[in-house]
């Protein structure tokens, strides 16, 4: 397993959310790293503490870009909307329209969530570079963006973020992965509460059997060749969807040392 992956450092321990990580301390193609207090991908922030909030702002955070749904922002306010030391935008990536795509809900994990992934690069292409826009513009402090599990609308956000600043595919895919580890508690939490349902006993979960069904590997790995397909590589997707040169190399140099 590739080291940096569960760095000390990678996971943000803080009460009231499972899957807040930092986009540092990885490995680039040309022998740098990605710097650490840039970039910072969360779950939902709905029910952090004060105390939570506080040391976020202490870490530096001063953007907090939401990718939900306005459904979700109406249940579930992020904390950070009322607090003033941080500036609070929304963009949502999937759009009130946004319908599930016409894949079968059983079958390959992989191929419904590359579906969903794949439409948000598509049909969502505003969305998307309207986020990349703000996390250039957030300047030198921290910035965080985050939708309700952490893991898709985000993990697509993360995979450009880390593909524009030259992190290996194999390093990117690994990243998305790891949010199973800590999504296993969150699941465990939203069955208790009745919140979610499940057929696989209780004692069969663990964070590899909620990866290969919520977050498989492979689900990025065909997310990164469909950009390599058809937009020749992340850059070239981004550029081709309105992000500038500027803004592009506002990313790079504020995410790697």
């Amino acid at each position: 397993m590739n080291e940096a992956l569960l760095h000390p450092r990678r996971r943000i321990d803080l009460e009231g959310a499972y899957n807040v990580r930092d986009l540092g301390g990885y490995p680039t193609l040309d022998g740098r790293r990605t710097r650490w207090g840039k970039f910072l991908r969360s779950d939902g922030m709905h029910a952090l503490t004060a105390g939570s909030q506080d040391a976020l702002v202490d870490y530096g955070v001063r953007t907090v870009v939401d990718l939900r749904l306005t459904r979700e922002v109406e249940f579930q306010p992020n904390v950070f909307a009322a607090r003033p030391e941080a500036s609070y935008r929304r963009v949502n990536v999937l759009g009130d329209e946004y319908l599930e795509p016409d894949v079968p809900q059983i079958g390959e994990p992989a191929r419904r969530l590359v579906a969903i992934y794949t439409m948000v690069l598509e049909q969502r292409q505003p969305a998307v570079r309207r986020v990349l826009g703000l996390l250039a513009g957030s300047g030198p402090s921290a910035a965080m963006y985050h939708c309700t599990a952490g893991k898709d609308r985000t993990g697509i956000v993360s995979a450009l973020l880390l593909g524009l600043a030259g992190v290996p595919y194999e390093t990117i895919v690994e990243d998305y992965a790891l949010s199973a580890r800590f999504l296993v508690d969150r699941y465990f939490d939203l069955l208790a509460k009745g919140e979610m349902t499940t057929e696989r006993p209780l004692e069969e979960i663990t964070w590899q059997t909620y990866r290969d069904e919520f977050c498989p590997q492979d689900a990025m790995v065909r997310v990164l060749r469909h950009l390599d397909g058809r937009y020749d590589g992340v850059e070239s997707y981004v550029r081709q969807i309105g992000v500038t040169q500027a803004e592009i190399e506002a990313i790079r140099t504020s995410l790697v040392d």
